[in-house]
């Protein structure tokens, strides 16, 4: 791993702007974390994932571990525009599942202090269900925002002004950014003193790229979306990078609970039974259905207790 918080190859290799990316480089052969440059020849440093969102499941995108650091990268950049013109999370509802999951992300926060009495961001909050969900408890004080918004909506720069804020969420963000340490260095100025930052991503330690076809490990690399995994111990790197402090780690999403149906390998096995696609978790469930697949009852009771762990977060606490 690099020795400083900077990665000098990475940016000169790469010219960012604030939604999307100028290239110089049209690949991403060089670790964003430690400078490590993979041999593009060699294919056999790459595995082959289809695109998980319904749209674009035809489209294969190249993936390679850093052998140093293990971060994961998406080798080709896109223009990733028109794949979130189609992206399915717009389709999502407050479900009676995504409460129950929004209750467990909420508890997460709550440990550390989080009362109806603070100030939350939710940073690239997409349509902003969760910002909704902890309004409707009484959570009056948080607001959501995402770059990719609408300006008269989450867009809204407007929203960042109310910084200092005592609480963010980056939940699923990060992966999606070119440079880690700019946006992390953005929400450090929003971030108030003795303020906390909860962080979730996928967590590239446990991610088999050897089995590109099962949704428990495609779902988590999400190409062309997700440009670079972390491991844990990365992501507690770039948090100390601002000084921050690891306070808490959890180690699987907060949509893997133990209630019955809502964990991680219950969704994924019942994405199994449709076109595989992202989509399909977005989408009414159809009960019939999961009720007629006895891996779908199976992992709805034991697949917490089986969970393989792709996803994670970490709570800092700025210093």
């Amino acid at each position: 791993m690099a020795e400083n918080c900077s990665s000098s190859t990475y940016r000169d290799n790469y010219v960012l702007g604030e939604h999307s990316l100028k290239t110089i480089a049209k690949k991403r052969i060089i670790c964003v974390i430690c400078d490590y440059q993979i041999d593009e020849s060699d294919e056999s440093n790459f595995s082959k994932f289809n695109s998980n969102v319904r749209a674009f499941q035809q489209e294969e995108f190249k993936v390679w571990r850093c052998p140093n650091c293990h971060t994961i990268h998406n080798l080709d950049i896109v223009d990733i525009a028109p794949y979130y013109e189609q992206y399915p999370i717009g389709n999502s509802r407050l479900t009676w599942v995504m409460r129950l999951s929004y209750w467990n992300l909420s508890r997460q926060l709550i440990k550390h202090g989080f009362s109806k009495t603070h100030s939350l961001l939710d940073y690239g909050c997409a349509n902003g269900l969760f910002v909704q969900y902890l309004q409707q408890r009484g959570f009056t004080n948080c607001h959501g925002y995402d770059p990719y918004a609408l300006s008269d909506g989450f867009g809204n720069d407007a929203i960042l002004q109310q910084a200092p804020f005592d609480y963010i969420l980056l939940q699923d963000v990060i992966e999606h950014v070119e440079d880690p340490r700019e946006l992390l260095s953005k929400l450090d100025g929003l971030l108030a003193p003795g303020g906390y930052i909860l962080i979730g991503t996928p967590n590239a330690a446990n991610l088999d790229l050897t089995k590109p076809h099962l949704s428990d490990f495609y779902n988590c690399v999400h190409a062309p979306y997700h440009f670079h995994i972390y491991t844990p111990e990365v992501l507690e790197y770039l948090g100390n990078c601002q000084d921050w402090k690891a306070v808490d780690f959890f180690e699987r999403a907060y949509h893997d609970t133990p209630w019955l149906g809502v964990n991680a390998r219950a969704w994924n096995q019942y994405q199994r039974l449709s076109d595989g696609s992202l989509d399909v978790i977005h989408e009414p469930i159809e009960l019939k259905k999961a009720l007629t697949s006895y891996k779908v009852i199976f992992y709805g009771f034991f697949g917490y207790w089986l969970s393989y762990h792709t996803e994670m977060s970490i709570m800092f606490r700025k210093r």
